[in-house]
């Protein structure tokens, strides 16, 4: 089993699209059973995963999540930018803090990505 975290901080949309593409295109390499993907967002990409004007992922990263993909989002993240955690995609998990959250993972095995 591979295990990966994807890590992005930034509200850019064409970082937040190679990712997913990242994501995607591992799944159908090794089979999504054979993979464990995490994604980890903290800083401004946290917006990404707001529900109100981000609807047009939303079928992509329930597909995603349906294969097993874990969102993480960093709770020092959303309140900086005074967002709540029932604003956010359903499937998303909030941690406390979006680094501890990496140092963790990695120290699971999992590889860390920075698209």
């Amino acid at each position: 089993m591979l295990k990966v975290v994807f890590h992005i901080d930034m509200e850019d949309t064409s970082r937040f699209g190679l990712a997913l593409g990242n994501m995607s295109n591992l799944q159908k390499d090794v089979g999504y059973e054979n993979v464990d993907i995490a994604l980890l967002a903290n800083g401004n990409s946290v917006k990404h995963f707001v529900k109100e004007g981000n609807m047009e992922y939303l079928s992509m990263l329930e597909e995603m999540h349906e294969k097993g993909v874990r969102f993480y989002l960093c709770n020092n993240s959303l309140n900086k930018h005074s967002l709540k955690k029932e604003q956010m995609f359903d499937f998303c998990e909030v941690v406390p803090a979006g680094v501890t959250k990496l140092i963790k993972l990695q120290k699971e095995g999992y590889a860390y990505i920075k698209p």
